[in-house]
């Protein structure tokens, strides 16, 4: 009776181990599975999700969207050019010509007229400043002005050094506010003069920046131009200058002579130094050999027999 119980136990502790191991097992097989669909959902999700996205705001699009967040440049330009214009009557052609400058916010910076024997003007030279924006426009109104012989248009961009000047300017001013800080500290004299020193160094060359700055403002605000106005079917009136007379004629005269021998001694002087070189390399040492021949001293002759031996 206690073999059954026994054996009946032990079926029984056998059967339970067979079960958790079942059970076990059903959790491990779905557990994998669980883990293999997911990584195909999560795929699936990106594939179905894969949509363009938009820009983040404040961030500009790399396909030149232009966002609000880029700084705007603005390009500073030196424009320059000539003009040369034929016409019947050069005084009326110079009239119209300032008249369409100032018009355009311009003025003539310079002006060389000249005349013929009779005081009439058959040519005139006009250095003219306009704004740079209205450049263009003054060429066509200048150039309607008569017949156009020669154009001639520059632009050079100073951008570079007009950001690099506007920081150097910034630097220098905080460079100065820092001075002026250390002037309230300083105690002893040698300390005061030592920061006044520095600080009139920086502060001259700040002035300096400024003007510099103030320089590139104004050719990059205003254009040059030069406008030559001539009369139809002349040449321009050659001025002859006349010779000089008495000292000053006598004096370029005689400098000319002297820098004429002067040049022509240097020529022959150059012409010869490569044989001269040669010579001394070929006679310095034979003389140096025929030196060293007279300084040994003459051989003894031989000493007479002695007769009363």
């Amino acid at each position: 009776m206690r073999r059954i119980r026994a054996v009946t136990a032990v079926m029984a502790v056998v059967g339970v181990v067979v079960l958790a191991g079942c059970s076990a097992s059903g959790n491990d097989s779905k557990s994998a599975g669980d883990s293999a669909a997911a990584p195909r959902q999560s795929s699936g999700e990106a594939a179905g999700n894969a949509k363009p996205q938009a820009p983040a705001a404040g961030k500009s699009d790399s396909s030149g969207g232009g966002g609000k967040d880029e700084p705007t440049i603005t390009r500073a330009i030196i424009k320059s050019g000539s003009l040369a214009v034929e016409g019947e009557d050069v005084s009326a052609l110079r009239q119209k010509a300032v008249a369409a400058i100032t018009g355009l916010g311009g003025q003539v910076a310079a002006e060389d007229t000249m005349s013929d024997p009779d005081g009439r003007i058959n040519r005139s030279n006009l250095v003219l400043k306009v704004p740079t924006k209205s450049f263009e426009t003054a060429i066509q109104r200048l150039s309607d002005l008569g017949k156009r012989l020669q154009i001639h248009q520059e632009s050079t961009d100073v951008t570079e050094q007009v950001v690099d000047v506007a920081s150097r300017i910034e630097s220098q001013r905080a460079s100065l506010d820092r001075t002026r800080a250390l002037m309230t500290k300083a105690n002893t004299i040698g300390e005061i003069v030592s920061v006044e020193s520095e600080l009139t160094r920086r502060e001259s060359d700040l002035e300096s920046l400024l003007a510099k700055q103030k320089n590139l403002a104004l050719q990059t605000d205003l254009a040059t131009l030069t406008l030559t106005l001539t009369e139809q079917g002349k040449p321009p009136v050659q001025t002859v200058k006349e010779p000089d007379k008495g000292f000053v004629a006598g004096l370029k005269g005689g400098w000319h002579a002297f820098t004429a021998v002067f040049s022509a001694i240097a020529t022959a002087v150059g012409a010869l130094l490569p044989f001269l070189v040669l010579l001394a390399i070929v006679l310095v040492p034979l003389w140096l050999f025929r030196n060293k021949l007279r300084r040994q001293p003459a051989p003894l002759p031989p000493s007479a027999p002695n007769s009363g031996q």
